[in-house]
């Protein structure tokens, strides 16, 4: 087992939600991997258009793998618009999740292109109903689902998207960076609001806290 996964909460089921700090695109994105193994994959839904190869590679390194043996067990769709994520989300993604066998289902800033301002308040509240029962399709006893919300978490018209989806998940939790030496990223505190409060302390061992936005 890597010691990257030291200090990341164990996720039985879901859906789960990580918030917070932009951090948490980074340990959504490890907590989806850990489940990847035997020759299952991860999907991977991309709306913060923050995945970064990098990381995974150097993470396959650190494991004693070739980044592209890693890599090959990820399946990624960039979602730059609504209704992209609309069309994914009434169907398309259980059949992939299925077809790829996927461990986990990964989604990168979820709410992201909802939050988009030049899409009326009204098109993004009706795509935002179809994503809790989406989530709950997609979770199965070999499967679980992680959502990562970066900030902002709302805009106006649309302040109700983030708590319904919290209330849509079996798991929250809330990431915030501490301060760090110069010389290298700080801890990271994990705080879980549901279904049980804990709370973790993560001593990173990768040096990409805060993922890059590909834009």
């Amino acid at each position: 087992m890597l010691d990257v996964w030291t200090g990341l909460p164990e996720l039985p089921s879901g859906p789960a939600v990580f918030a917070g700090d932009d951090a948490c695109l980074t340990v959504g994105l490890l907590v989806s991997l850990r489940a990847v193994r035997d020759g299952r994959t991860l999907v991977v839904v991309d709306g913060a258009n923050a995945f970064d190869p990098f990381l995974v590679a150097d993470l396959a390194r650190r494991a004693g793998l070739q980044p592209q043996a890693l890599l090959d067990r990820i399946r990624l769709s960039r979602v730059f618009t609504c209704h992209q994520l609309e069309a994914l989300v009434r169907g398309r993604l259980l059949a992939a999740a299925s077809r790829w066998r996927a461990a986990a289902v990964y989604f990168s800033g979820l709410l992201d292109p909802l939050l988009d301002e030049d899409v009326p308040a009204g098109e993004a509240r009706r795509i935002f109903r179809l994503i809790p029962p989406a989530l709950r399709r997609l979770q199965a006893p070999d499967r679980i689902v992680v959502v990562a919300c970066p900030p902002p978490h709302s805009v106006p018209g649309r302040e109700e998207f983030f708590p319904a989806l919290c209330r849509a998940a079996g798991w929250v939790f809330t990431v915030t960076r501490l301060p760090g030496q110069a010389s290298g990223p700080g801890p990271v505190r994990i705080v879980r609001a549901t279904p049980h409060p804990a709370a973790w302390t993560w001593e990173p061992r990768i040096g990409l806290i805060a993922p890059r936005r590909w834009w």
